[in-house]
């Protein structure tokens, strides 16, 4: 039966090489008591022909107590490697087994790469082998899983990380625990055990950066003040950190796919120093980390990083050698755009386009007055000859009788001075007479001009006159403007970098936002000479004439309009624009 600690490093020894497109198989061993061979205790792939050879160079690896280099001089049964790579486990200075890879590595710097990617992997494993903890490893396991449920239980990583490292500080029985990862070429503090805010202290924030960033750098565990046993490293940082807050410290980088991508450290009281039980537990936990920290920064990325990262990898495969099909894509698709680029296509003119009746009469006011009535509103069908507006007519009848009144008695003064024979008054009383029926006649013009008549047959397009009743109108004010039912024209406002390509005859088609789905044909017919200014552009009305109109058009409707400008290449399509503006600006700047 497997124990647990075999299965975690057959789970640890399946993920790196499932990582890593150079590893092709790969082996742990443990040493054997006295003279007696190692003995397997993980293998990826299960039951390969690789083993053998990784056997063999992973007890060279426990007799030598180094790391060692295998090239053989024949083809091995796998085809995808072509060297065994080997390195010692150890915990102090005990040598407890050794991992074997099959890779793939064509020169000297590929190999040294790989062995410092496994020395990086491999931190923790040998704590994991070491027998005395074995018995204790379920109980860790168990922790671990815990920990890792509290960290993917949130959503952010930092959320995650506080809960984690919060229940992880009494389990070490350290004081603090910091989680930092990697961003360019420094270290973010994501958490701090118990500290849901921790940007106070920035220069004891300095220094945590700074201890982590020397243990990632060294791509081993740091601790200060060191044990005797432990391996020389650099401990600069964590004795400035250790001056600084009198905390024992312990930083483990977290690794994922051979790179450190954060670290952890702690630290404890120097009254309570870390005990082994503690930095296996931490060394395990950092195991589990490394991972799932890689995957959470992977996915609260943004985009413009995610793309930079793609684009590093795509370079870095069209680098790689022996891998030609990058290449020959890349070259491809260089091709493809390239003709697809000087491949001559239809150019289309686009512009804002509007409705217009062929023609518009207006419906003014014929004399001062106020509005009475309005019998119509936009949008309204009517026919030459209706009633369209009414104004207030009180005061012209009242003038209508008082010319009524006049004119009978100027015309009874005319018939007593001709009964009389009086030519004098005769005379007066006639012109009298003639001067009131002028004025009737006004008053009755007027009177008949209070009532406003449509012109022709068409649609009402402006003049919502509903809502004013009884305000005043001056002579020649605009009630109402009429256009034809049927007849319609097409402006449209082109572009000033556009109009030199447009000239009378051309076709397009246009489409509306009432009628998104079925375009109009038209023909370009007059391009006015006068420029206007639309929405902060300098435009060009071009007149048109739909080839057809659609039975629910209406003045007044917008859309968008496409006039066919001739063939030209899709390079120049795309870029013509930029091109006219680089020269513009540079005749400009020239001297």
């Amino acid at each position: 039966m497997r124990t647990n600690h075999q299965t975690s490093v057959q789970r640890w020894l399946q993920q790196h090489c499932e990582s890593s497109g150079q590893v092709a198989g790969g082996l742990v061993v443990v040493a054997g008591s006295g003279s007696a061979p190692a003995h397997n205790v993980a293998e990826w792939p299960a039951g390969g022909d690789m083993t053998p050879p990784l056997a063999a160079a992973a007890q060279a690896a426990v007799d030598r107590s180094r790391a060692v280099l295998v090239a053989p001089t024949v083809a091995w049964p796998a085809s995808k490697h072509n060297r065994v790579i080997s390195l010692p486990l150890r915990v102090g200075d005990r040598t407890l087994g050794a991992v074997a890879l099959a890779v793939q590595a064509d020169d000297g710097p590929a190999v040294d790469a790989l062995f410092k990617d496994l020395e990086l992997a491999s931190a923790n494993v040998g704590q994991t082998l070491d027998a005395p903890a074995a018995d204790a490893g379920s109980g860790d396991a168990a922790q671990v899983l815990r920990l890792q449920d509290l960290l993917l239980h949130h959503e952010r990583l930092a959320d995650g990380a506080l809960a984690l490292l919060t229940e992880l500080a009494p389990l070490l029985r350290c004081e603090r625990v910091s989680l930092g990862v990697a961003e360019a070429d420094d270290v973010a503090l994501v958490a701090v055990s118990n500290s849901a805010e921790f940007k106070g202290e920035q220069d004891l924030l300095r220094l945590l950066a700074a201890a982590m960033q020397e243990a990632m750098d060294q791509g081993a565990p740091v601790r200060f003040p060191a044990a005797p046993t432990s391996p020389a490293c650099i401990v600069l940082a964590h004795a400035e950190l250790h001056a600084r807050s009198g905390l024992a410290t312990a930083s483990v980088p977290l690794v994922h796919a051979g790179r450190a991508v954060g670290a952890l450290l702690a630290e404890w009281r120097a009254t309570a120093p870390p005990h082994d039980t503690s930095l296996a537990l931490l060394g395990s936990v950092a195991g589990m980390l490394g991972p799932l920290v890689a995957l959470s920064q992977r996915a609260e990325r943004t985009w413009p990083a995610r793309s930079a990262d793609l684009l590093r990898a795509a370079r870095a495969r069209m680098t790689r050698r022996h891998d030609p099909l990058p290449k020959l894509l890349a070259l491809a698709l260089t091709a493809a755009v390239l003709v697809a680029g000087w491949w001559p296509v239809s150019w289309h003119v686009g512009a804002p386009a509007r409705i217009e009746g062929a023609v518009q009469r207006v419906v003014a006011a014929p004399m001062d007055g106020y509005l009475q009535r309005s019998l119509v509103r936009p949008g309204d069908t009517v026919h030459a000859g209706d009633v369209l507006v009414e104004l207030a007519d009180q005061d012209l009848r009242l003038e209508q009788r008082r010319w009524e009144g006049a004119l009978a008695q100027h015309e009874n003064g005319f018939a007593a001075a001709l009964a009389r024979a009086d030519r004098a008054q005769f005379v007066i009383t006639q012109g009298k007479a003639g001067e009131a029926r002028a004025q009737l006649d006004l008053v009755r013009q007027q009177l008949a001009r209070t009532k406003l008549l449509a012109p022709i047959d068409g649609v009402v397009i402006r003049g919502d006159l509903g809502q004013s009743l009884g305000a005043p109108v001056q002579r020649g004010d605009v009630l109402l403007t009429l256009a034809p039912a049927e007849r319609f024209r097409l402006i449209v406002d082109v572009d000033e970098r556009d109009i030199a390509s447009i000239h009378a005859g051309q076709s397009g088609e246009l489409a509306l936002a009432s009628l998104p789905v079925d375009t109009l044909g038209f023909v370009v017919e007059r391009v006015t000479p006068v420029a206007t200014v639309r929405d902060g552009r300098n435009t060009f009305a071009v007149e048109a004439r739909l080839t057809h109109a659609a039975p629910l058009l209406r003045p007044g409707l917008e859309g968008v309009a496409k006039i066919a400008a001739g063939e030209r290449s899709a390079a120049w399509i795309w870029g013509h624009r930029a091109l006219d503006w680089l020269r513009l600006a540079l005749w400009s700047w020239s001297p």
